[in-house]
């Protein structure tokens, strides 16, 4: 083997390496971006979540105070 091509054979491999470190660092930094969004995505619905069953309380207490307010009344027109 000729020093020419190991020269070539070691500035191949060096350029293996760089490509695969920079192929590394891609997929790490892709991989933090799609763990932020999906923790985004988790609090998102999270929140969703929380503000229906708020929704759905509310809607229940309302509901129920409504229906009192309509009994007393017409409680008060049979007694009187």
């Amino acid at each position: 083997m000729s020093v020419f091509s190991l020269s070539n054979s070691a500035s191949a491999l060096q350029m293996i390496t760089n490509d695969y470190q920079n192929a590394q660092t891609i997929y790490s930094q892709i991989q933090a971006t799609a763990q932020k969004s999906q923790a985004e995505r988790w609090k998102i619905q999270n929140d969703t979540q929380t503000k229906i069953f708020e929704i759905q309380q509310e809607t229940t207490v309302n509901r129920a105070k409504v229906q009192d307010k309509m009994f007393n009344k017409w409680n008060e027109y049979i007694k009187s």
